[in-house]
């Protein structure tokens, strides 16, 4: 019986020619196209990553809903595709999948982009979140680090466009370091004090060409709250010698055992590992803080 259908169905093909394909694809399309629905408007989350904090799921959520918000049939290949497409156009993916879960359901994963850092103007205002790479991700409030873009000449700090790399290179350059920070140094350093802000102003040596002022500085938690500021390195992308992550941990758990908390101090410069002790500011009563006054005399700003 097997073979005589099989026969029979090769000879259909072979007599009735490319006709016979395209009438059994489209009834196979026509199967696809009437299959279950799944309504989408009915998803729900499975998990989350642990970073994202819950104004980053409400701006995830927004954003993914215009995508959600329809019913498609769970067998219909080119639906399915669309919607993939249309999940990786949101700036937050970085990739997305559709698993078919039968009888009735799709299971949705989406990879999204991990901000690392939020940028903020010369005012305070927040303009963006960028990610590992760059890209820029719209701005939601969070607890991540910090970078302000200082006025240059009294004219505004720049523009962002959603889902594209950062046109400014301080931008960039403080997301590497602010990756740099997470993922190389705090994990060595017990009790590290967390990351409030990373200055990239003086990329490139633009204000400042000295072996004492470093192109990027870092402002670390101290254990009342306000910021230490700390000479950090050249960006993580410098064509020229760095010192490694290992030394500045080194010297930054040095400061944490004879400063606990960094209690009493304003700056110090994480760059030296032998003479670490010789850059330490603490701040006596009534003296102010020296990195405030270095910020209003070279980068006419108000201090952070």
């Amino acid at each position: 019986m097997r073979v005589f259908v099989l026969t029979a169905f090769g000879l259909t093909l072979w007599l009735a020619g490319p006709r016979a394909a395209s009438v059994l694809a489209a009834r196979f399309q026509d199967a696809s196209r009437n299959s279950p629905l799944v309504a989408l408007d009915r998803v729900g989350f499975v998990a989350k990553p642990d970073w994202m904090e819950q104004p980053m799921v409400l701006a995830v959520a927004a954003a993914l809903s215009p995508w959600l918000s329809d019913e498609v049939p769970i067998l219909d290949d080119q639906t399915l595709e669309r919607l993939r497409v249309g999940l990786q156009s949101v700036v937050w993916v970085r990739d997305a999948s559709i698993e078919r879960v039968f009888p009735d359901r799709l299971r949705l994963q989406v990879e999204l982009r991990r901000p690392v850092l939020s940028v903020l103007d010369a005012d305070g205002n927040g303009l963006c979140l960028v990610d590992r790479d760059g890209v820029v991700l719209p701005f939601v409030q969070s607890s991540l680090p910090v970078t302000v873009l200082r006025r240059e000449g009294g004219s505004p700090t720049m523009a962002v466009t959603p889902g594209r790399a950062a046109v400014d290179a301080r931008v960039r350059a403080a997301a590497a370091v602010a990756v740099e920070w997470r993922d190389e140094i705090a994990p060595q350093v017990p009790q590290c004090p967390p990351l409030l802000e990373v200055d990239a102003t003086n990329l490139g040596e633009k204000y400042v060409r000295l072996p004492s002022v470093a192109e990027i500085r870092v402002k670390l938690r101290r254990v009342d709250g306000a910021g230490v500021t700390f000479s950090y390195d050249r960006p993580v992308d410098s064509d020229k010698v760095r010192v490694p992550a290992t030394s500045k941990a080194q010297v930054l758990s040095n400061i944490l055992g004879r400063h606990p908390g960094l209690g009493g101090l304003v700056a110090g410069d994480l760059r030296f590992r032998r003479r670490w002790a010789d850059y330490l500011q603490p701040r006596p009563q009534g003296v102010r803080d020296p990195n405030e006054q270095w910020n209003q005399r070279v980068l006419g700003g108000a201090p952070r």
